[in-house]
């Protein structure tokens, strides 16, 4: 386990561990040697990972050890803090669902260390300041704006690395809640391995995972 890699998830506060849990869960299935989570409500976090509480010398400590950080599920808005002191260092950060929230509202300049971002529709609508139809130049934008490598999920998610792809998967069964965070979960399990392309094998993965139960004939999953 400790060749492998390490994983931090920052998120699951106040009562939204179950979010924090996917992410850790998923990073653990796909490979990484342990999971940590950092949460104000550790009580409920699984087994399988291991427990930070909130504090902050304790979460620096954390964020020395750990090879990826994965900032956002079940975040909520807590935790700007420890976020601050994140993009801060010389470390892989990862920036899904609430933690998107706190970079709209906080960016001042380009990481230095790798920056990857996840964001659905509506939150790249806040990242970019206004509403879009072409999808192709808003994802360019946000790197333009923000730098890093960007995952813009939905129909035909599309991922811009060292080029721009789309993955040609369009269905309903991923629209359910915490489907999310497994992919956060997984690429955050990826690059924490420095595994080449992450974010292509992530969101690979992810939907392979969909066409599997596709075909058991199952029109709605739930994310676990």
């Amino acid at each position: 386990k400790g060749k492998f890699g390490k994983i931090l998830i920052l998120g699951g506060w106040n009562g939204m561990s179950g979010a924090a849990n996917l992410a850790g869960l998923s990073a653990l299935r796909a490979g990484i040697g342990k999971a940590y989570v950092c949460s104000n409500d550790i009580n409920h976090i699984n087994d399988e990972i291991i427990k930070i509480d909130n504090n902050f010398d304790e979460f620096k400590k954390i964020i020395n050890i750990v090879n990826v950080v994965v900032a956002g599920p079940g975040l909520g808005i807590n935790a700007y803090e420890l976020l601050a002191e994140v993009w801060k260092k010389n470390i892989t950060l990862i920036l899904d669902a609430d933690a998107l929230i706190w970079l709209s509202e906080n960016f001042k300049k380009k990481r230095r260390a790798k920056l990857i971002c996840t964001p659905h529709y509506g939150e790249a609508r806040r990242l970019l300041g206004k509403s879009f139809r072409d999808r192709f130049k808003a994802i360019r934008s946000l790197r333009a704006k923000y730098g890093g490598n960007w995952i813009l999920k939905g129909p035909g998610t599309l991922i811009l690395a060292n080029r721009l792809y789309i993955n040609n998967f369009a269905d309903n069964i991923l629209s359910s809640a915490g489907t999310g965070d497994i992919l956060a979960g997984i690429l955050g399990g990826l690059v924490g391995q420095n595994i080449k392309n992450p974010e292509i094998k992530a969101v690979m993965l992810h939907t392979k995972c969909a066409l599997k139960l596709k075909e058991k004939q199952n029109k709605t999953l739930i994310a676990s």
